[in-house]
């Protein structure tokens, strides 16, 4: 079947978890807590795909987290189910994040201890903090109702040197008051 460009990411995100559309109120608060980090996990999975690494040379990008929680022991899971040899890397600081990673999921916890993510060259930065685009982040993992957006801070990601897929841009939501690009609605 033939998917266009712009509906890729969500194909990848359902179908890699088999989530169906879940009713408000049936739905516990552990239930949406613990599917809201599988889709945070896949997120940060697929996002490589939409990322442009400028040095041309990124073919198959590094993944490394700094700290724990429900949304990295998710993905840990996701990477050991990969056929692919992708392996997951844990960090204990930015320097050697930078140094061996080329996209970094920082838990909202270990964010708060960092208070500042520098754009290095080369690296994305992602947390679903809501702090993550004021203290540098690249993009924030934003729950909105029952969906989880991407909101990217472009001038962020311009520093590091990356740029965004044109897929990625329409249903990401910009955050940037700098930037003049337009992305998904809120």
């Amino acid at each position: 079947m033939n998917f266009t460009n712009r509906y890729k990411l969500l194909f990848y995100i359902v179908s890699l978890w088999g989530l169906t559309i879940w009713p408000a109120q049936a739905e516990s608060s552990a239930q949406k807590a613990f599917s809201e980090h599988k889709i945070k996990a896949v997120y940060i999975y697929r996002l490589a795909s939409f990322i442009r690494w400028n040095n041309g040379t990124q073919t198959s990008p590094r993944f490394c987290v700094i700290g724990r929680d429900s949304t990295t022991v998710t993905l840990e899971k996701l990477f050991a189910k990969s056929s692919s040899n992708k392996a997951l890397l844990s960090m204990t600081n930015l320097t050697e994040a930078s140094e061996q990673c080329d996209l970094l999921y920082v838990t909202e916890s270990k964010l708060q201890l960092l208070q500042t993510l520098p754009q290095y060259p080369g690296l994305l930065t992602i947390s679903d903090s809501t702090d993550t685009l004021h203290v540098g982040g690249m993009i924030e993992l934003r729950t909105l109702g029952q969906q989880v957006k991407p909101v990217l801070s472009l001038s962020n990601i311009e520093k590091a040197n990356l740029s965004v897929s044109s897929q990625l841009m329409r249903i990401a939501i910009v955050n940037d008051p700098k930037s003049n690009s337009v992305g998904g609605s809120l």
